[in-house]
This record gives C-alpha cells, sequence and structure tokens, in this order.
C-alpha cells in the first residue's frame, strides 16, 4: 500500500510507444549481476553498469518504505552508461512506479529516476525518466544497441512522483507531483525484447563522488488501482452528550474514488461502510473517554492509514452549562487594516468548542484558537472587541473583557506586503467567498485549495480526477475559477479545465462544483470540447455584473476563425450553462467576441461595466482590450499596431518591442489607486497599473500613464484580485511553468495603508 505524502512539484508526463519484439526468457545470463546480500530485498538485484570508477550502493528502509541508491559515472547520456542500478527482470503488462523524494547535490547534472533497458550491457537500449538537481527533469531513450541517447529536458526540480507503465506493445511514462493526477506527454516506438529489466538508476556526472538518492514507495507490477485513499483529516466532534457523539472528518482523496469510510471506536470496527463524512455514535456510556478513527476505502478494496485518533468524553449528565468567559483579552499586534487578539482559554465542564470573535457588536469569526486577526479595518478607526466561548452543546459564555483599539494611520506606501501562503504549486486564479474564504486553483495539480482565517487548509477543496488533464511543458491544466453571486446560499463554484477527450484528444470545458465545509463535488458540466492544444488554452473564468458568465479560449497554431470553429473567442453563458438569448450571434451561440490569440485576463471597469481583456501576443505585442459584443478583434490577420482594418477593433494599449506576457487583471475600487486596472505579468515579473482615460466616449491608456511595481521581486505574476475589504492578493508562477525558476510559489497579500 502507497501512503501519499503531500509533495510540493511540478506535474508533468509524458507517454511513450513501444513495439515489442516476442523473445523468450530473461536477459539475465548475458552479463555478470552483482547482488545486494540482505541490503535490498528479493527480487531486486543490484549491477554498477558502465563499470564506474566508485561502486554505488543500495539500502531499503521497510519502516518507511524507501530505497536509497547511491552511484557514480560519467553519465547516462549520449554514448555513455555509466550509473548504479538498481532493477528486477521484468515481462508482460505492468508498472513501475516511485517517488524520487531526494538527491545529493553532487554536481549539476547529476541524475535519478526509473528505467526500463533491454539489457544489463552499457550500449543496451533502453528508456528512462531521470532528475537532475538543478537542470530539471529529462526523458531520455536510446533507439539503437550502441547508438546515442536522445532526451527532452523538462523545466523542473521539484521532487516527483514518476511512473512506467506497460500495457501490451504500448509503455507510457508518467509523473505526478501528488500521486493523483497523471498525463502523458508524446509518444515514441522503439524496438525492444519482451524480458525487460526495469528499477532505479544513479549516476554522479562526477566520476570521483558519488550521488545518492532516495526512492519513496516504489512499486512494481502496479496495475489497475494500487494507490489507496489518503487517510481522512480534521476529526472532529460536533456534539456530544451523555451517550451519543457525533463526529465529522475532511474527505480523503483517491486518484479512482473513494467508495466509503470505517469507523473504528477503541480500535474496534464499529461502523463500515458509511459513505458520508459525519457519523453519530449511540450507546455510549456517560463519563467515558472514547477514542475514535476513520479508515477509507476505494472500489478496489485498497483501505488507507487510519486517521489521527478523536478523543472525546461524554457527559455525566445533559449539558446545559456553559463555559466561563474568556478573560485577559489582548491586541498583540495591529496594523492600519487589521487587529490581531489573544486572550486566555475558557474553562468548561465538558469541553469547549469555538470562540466568537465580536467587532463592534458584531460577530467577525471564529477559532478553536485562542488568538484571531480581524482585517478588512479602517486606518485611524478605533474598534471595540469582544469574545465569547462555545461548547459542543451549543451553551455560550458571557462576553470577554471589552477592548478598544485604534488602528494605525495610514501608510505613505498604499499597500504593505504580507505573505498568505507559501510552497504553492502553479496557482492559477483566485476569489472570495463572502465569509471571508479565499479560494484558489493549482493548474498542473488539479487542485482547488482553501484560506480559511489567513491560514491554508492542507486538504484540497477538490482534486480533479479523469478526465482532467496535465501535461508538462504545457499551458493547460486547471485553470479559472469564479465563484457564484450567491455562493453564500447555494455554495458554487465554477472552474475551467483542460480535459483528455474519448478519442484521447485535448480540450477544454467549464464545470460547476458544489462546495460543503471546504469540501466540492462535480455538480453539473456546463460547456465542452472547448479547443485544447499545448499553449493557449485561455482559461481565465469571471461572472459580470449582468451574472453571466464569461471566459475565454485561445486558438493556438489555428487559422480558423469561423463561428463555427470555437477557438480564439470569448464566451458567454447564463449560470446554468444555457445561452443567453441576448447574445451578440444568437441564441445558439455562446461566442462574445472572436479574434483572439490567447485571452489571459477579464475585469470590468467599475461605474461603466466596461469588459478590458489582456491578451498575450505572438512574442511581443501583448494587449490590452476594451471588449464589445459581436467585435472582432483580429487574431491571427492582424495584432498589435497594424489593427486599424475595416471591422477589426485594435487594442487600447499593446507592448511594442517588449513582452509583458499578461495574465490576470483587476480594476483598483478603493484607496488612491481607485480606477486603476492592474495587470499582472509573467514574462514581465511585475504588475502594470495602468491609468484608464476617455475620449469620445471610449476608454483610453497612454504609455505614458504606466507604472510598473514590484519589478523582478516576486517573479512570474500570473492573478491579481481586489477583496471586499479593500486588499489585493496576487500569486505567483514560478515552480511548474515552463518559464518557471522553480522557486516555490505564493499566495501574497498587499493589505491596504489607506
Amino acid at each position: 500500500m502507497i501512503t501519499r505524502s503531500k509533495i510540493m512539484a511540478l506535474s508533468l508526463c509524458f507517454c511513450m510507444l513501444l513495439a515489442l519484439l516476442p523473445t523468450s526468457g530473461f536477459a539475465e545470463a548475458e552479463v555478470e549481476e552483482e547482488t545486494v546480500a540482505a541490503a535490498v530485498p528479493n527480487p531486486w538485484k543490484q549491477k554498477n553498469i558502465g563499470s564506474p570508477a566508485i561502486t554505488g550502493s543500495a539500502s531499503y528502509d521497510p519502516a518507511a518504505d524507501q530505497f536509497s541508491v547511491s552511484g557514480a559515472g560519467t553519465d547516462i547520456w549520449g554514448k555513455s552508461d555509466q550509473f548504479n542500478y538498481m532493477y528486477q527482470p521484468w515481462t508482460g503488462d505492468g508498472a513501475i512506479i516511485a517517488l524520487v523524494s531526494s538527491q545529493t547535490n553532487s554536481h549539476d547534472f547529476a541524475k535519478a529516476g526509473i528505467m526500463i533497458r533491454e539489457t544489463l550491457n552499457a550500449d543496451s537500449k533502453h528508456v528512462d525518466l531521470l532528475l537532475t538537481p538543478t537542470n530539471g527533469f529529462t526523458f531520455q531513450y536510446r533507439t539503437e544497441t550502441g547508438g546515442t541517447s536522445q532526451s527532452v529536458k523538462i523545466a523542473s526540480t521539484s521532487p516527483a512522483w514518476v511512473k512506467l507503465e506497460r500495457k501490451g506493445n504500448v509503455i507510457k511514462g508518467y509523473v505526478s507531483n501528488n500521486g493523483l493526477n497523471w498525463g502523458d506527454l508524446g509518444n515514441l516506438t522503439l524496438n525492444m525484447n519482451a524480458s525487460l529489466y526495469v528499477g532505479l538508476a544513479v549516476t554522479s556526472h562526477n566520476v570521483s563522488s558519488l550521488s545518492t538518492a532516495t526512492f519513496d514507495k516504489v512499486k512494481v507490477n502496479a496495475t489497475g488501482d494500487v494507490f489507496p485513499p489518503t487517510e481522512p483529516t480534521n476529526l472532529q466532534a460536533n456534539s456530544v452528550t451523555d451517550t451519543t457523539a457525533k463526529i465529522s472528518w475532511t474527505a480523503s482523496l483517491d486518484d479512482v474514488g473513494v467508495k466509503d469510510y470505517d469507523l473504528y471506536k477503541d480500535n474496534v470496527l464499529t461502523q463500515a461502510n458509511v459513505t458520508a463524512t459525519t457519523y453519530t455514535f449511540t450507546g455510549l456510556t456517560p463519563d467515558t473517554t472514547y477514542n475514535f478513527t476513520v479508515k477509507a476505502k476505494d472500489a478496489a478494496g485498497n483501505i488507507s492509514n487510519a486517521s489521527s485518533p478523536l478523543t472525546v468524553k461524554t457527559t455525566t449528565q445533559t449539558d446545559t452549562q456553559a463555559p466561563t468567559a474568556p478573560t485577559a483579552l489582548i491586541s498583540s499586534s495591529k496594523t492600519s487594516s487589521s487587529v490581531n487578539l489573544t486572550w486566555t482559554a475558557s474553562t468548561d465542564n465538558v469541553s469547549v468548542y469555538e470562540y466568537d470573535i465580536y467587532r463592534n457588536g458584531t460577530l467577525a469569526g471564529s477559532t478553536p484558537a485562542t488568538s484571531f486577526n480581524v482585517t478588512g479595518l479602517t486606518a485611524n478607526t478605533t474598534y471595540n472587541f469582544t469574545v465569547k466561548a462555545r461548547d459542543l452543546a451549543g451553551n455560550i459564555s458571557a462576553a470577554s473583557n471589552a477592548l478598544s483599539v485604534k488602528t494605525n494611520p495610514a501608510s505613505s506606501d498604499p499597500y504593505t506586503p504580507e505573505v498568505v501562503a507559501n510552497n504553492l504549486e502553479t496557482p492559477w486564479a483566485i476569489d472570495f467567498a463572502p465569509d471571508g474564504r479565499i479560494f484558489f486553483t493549482e493548474r498542473n495539480s488539479g487542485r482547488v485549495r482553501v484560506v480559511v482565517n489567513g491560514n491554508l487548509k492542507s486538504t484540497p477543496v477538490i482534486t480533479l480526477g479523469s478526465p482532467f488533464y496535465y501535461m508538462p511543458k504545457s499551458e493547460g491544466g486547471l485553470l479559472g475559477l469564479a465563484l457564484d453571486p450567491n455562493f453564500a446560499t447555494n455554495h458554487y463554484i465554477y472552474i475551467y479545465h483542460s480535459y483528455k477527450t474519448s478519442d484521447n484528444k485535448v480540450a477544454n470545458r467549464v464545470v460547476r462544483l458544489k462546495e460543503n465545509n471546504n469540501i466540492a463535488t462535480l455538480d453539473k458540466v456546463l460547456i465542452t470540447n472547448l479547443p485544447g492544444a499545448v499553449y493557449h488554452n485561455g482559461g481565465r473564468l469571471k461572472i459580470g455584473p449582468d451574472n453571466k458568465l464569461y471566459f475565454g479560449d485561445g486558438n493556438y497554431g489555428n487559422k480558423d476563425d469561423t463561428l463555427t470553429y470555437l477557438g480564439g473567442k470569448m464566451f458567454r453563458l447564463n449560470l446554468d450553462g444555457t445561452i443567453p438569448s441576448d447574445n451578440p450571434f444568437g441564441a445558439s451561440s455562446p461566442i462574445y467576441s472572436r479574434g483572439h490569440r490567447n485571452p489571459q485576463g477579464l475585469a470590468w471597469q467599475p461605474g461603466t461595466n466596461r469588459l478590458f481583456v489582456s491578451e498575450h501576443g505572438e512574442s511581443s505585442k501583448d494587449e490590452i482590450n476594451f471588449i464589445e459584443p459581436g467585435n472582432n478583434y483580429g487574431w491571427p490577420k492582424y495584432e498589435g499596431g497594424n489593427q486599424n482594418q475595416p471591422g477589426i477593433t485594435p487594442p487600447l494599449i499593446y507592448a511594442n518591442g517588449t513582452t509583458w506576457a499578461p495574465s490576470g487583471i483587476a480594476f483598483v475600487t478603493q484607496g488612491p489607486w481607485a480606477g486603476n486596472l492592474l495587470v499582472t505579468n509573467l514574462k514581465g515579473k511585475q504588475i502594470i497599473r495602468m491609468v484608464i482615460g476617455e475620449q469620445n466616449g471610449k476608454p483610453t491608456i497612454n504609455s505614458s500613464d504606466l507604472n510598473y511595481l514590484f519589478l523582478n521581486k516576486y517573479g512570474r505574476i500570473r492573478d491579481i484580485v481586489e477583496a471586499p475589504d479593500g486588499s489585493l492578493y496576487f500569486v505567483t508562477s514560478n515552480n511548474g511553468d515552463k518559464n518557471g525558476d522553480g522557486t516555490p510559489d505564493k499566495l501574497v497579500r498587499l493589505a491596504p495603508n489607506f
């Protein structure tokens, strides 16, 4: 069984076709083999291929389910084959799966990964997927015995799940950053023997030193659904009486799907096959302590590790006693827009469940901790705070002592940056819930994440499964996100993502999710078969002032701009997926505008409800367009400054002689930047603040009215939004992006000082 760790990585994948020649027997007898006595379990063996100057070694830790492999040698590249190979013979269908969890940095081109090779000779045909310490991943293959290796380099140095899968005459290679979502990248036809060797390869590129790599959760001949679900998390008691305990937990994740849960009381299975994420234990004894755990199961019978135990003590009788009031309420820190509160814990005859924080008599938030950060405040303003405690029976304490706090005066800088979440996996789009939660997508992992009370939840809101598709070095995956205007009551989330069609083509679609307690499930597919490709998938998704759903798709490598082809278009739908009757090309067409190369950002100008869109140009000539229904914006015939053509709408401004690679955009509604348009830049590694003018009833942007913010401070910046409290939030796109440098991605808040 494999328990997935939370791995910070790039999601990248590839596909290889091999036509297998029928032969019999293994190739083991061709060369002398080296076995490692008692170091690794059978049927694993070891061979130092190509006689490296320093002999490598291998060991296995059964408690951690981890192999450690050391190897030296010139390289696995070109005609060189010098490395340490821990392998086993293999025939028939199956797969090798491993997590490359660490690698020593003996040389920038040291390599560690998984390999399939025809023989144990140094000149053998082979296919491998190898990780270098600083120069990214490389997919390598030698198609002829004694020939020269070839490779495709992938820009990632993060730890990654890797898989080579063999089915008949097809071998596919995959990489995943979480062991849940796998995809493919291209294909290769190669003649090799039917009987092969499969294993783990390590080389140092430095002949005088060893490189060591660790491989977790290695599985060979793993077919079908081999991954158990993740263990349930966040067990908590929702209510406790003298004879009952109602508990809940956060749903587990699985690469295929969680079927149900088994519940244990004091390590004894009490209730099997529970499909919900809540359960009430009955028939308990008063004044007794119990330990509850939960395990998840999938349809293949794989069972997760047990959750962390939840200890609950039943009451002696029906609980009518409220907790004591919190005491010693103080402010530990404050800014011009926030106040951090701490207090002394309350006591209760059973237990305190949560604290409610009140600002000027209105509930500002709740927390089980004894501290809370109240945000969205006005500078140089006095606020009154109190805190009350609640127990599981719903009894509420008296209020704490009242605390009066005056926020700091506004700073000379309009905003102060602060990192909200770090070590993210290619975040792409952000939106806010009415209760203050921050939802965002991670493109490569297929995850929707949530920040609650300033803290990133470790469990995703959802991790997309099949047919979700992410291809490495591409611009597809999980892209846009928007919350329904009535999210407080219907909990709808709209997302745009790439997927594989039934005929194995890449496409994009928009789906609606339904969220409950920070967990979402698929509710409805709104539109499918939007053109997909390696690049130019568009993907930004917003809900307009008219309560319609707007989104765009790119037109990568396609010259077709007719209304029957959906690439290179902006779209408008009703929130249920139907087509609005007043769409510019009729009630049967979702198209809103045309002639787009790769639209990346959408925003409406406050007070006018004009739609602005950012768009990638070819090499340069990135554009900011004012979108009017039914208009044609030129691509593929025109872009940048040559769009003053009949029937073509030119951009408001375009990058001339430089490249912005603009992405998310947002209008500012508060503070000194009110009315300005903020445009995030990927290649430009900045945010451009644009002043919007007016001429002849149309918006204008002059090149002299551009201000460049945070240049090279955060790297590639993907999206920016304004929160209801006036804060600005943006996400970076450095780790897992095809042009990123691998540095950890962040969600950054610009806290207002006005």
